[in-house]
């Protein structure tokens, strides 16, 4: 559960930063940022699942 709000949080702020970026820069430069950082934070959660179904594989 601590993983879940931590990830919304993240989503949160990648929002909030997105829009900042689109009034400072343009629409496009905040939705390259934005793409970018999300599917880095979509990565992330994929190997950190794999690395502890690994570990409780090893396990058995």
């Amino acid at each position: 559960m601590k993983e879940i709000l931590k990830a919304t949080v993240l989503m949160a702020v990648i929002i909030a930063v997105q829009m900042v970026l689109s009034h400072v820069f343009t629409y496009h430069a905040a939705e390259v940022f934005s793409k970018v950082c999300v599917m880095a934070l979509f990565y992330y959660y994929v190997f950190k699942a794999a690395k502890v179904h690994g570990k409780a594989a090893a396990a058995k």
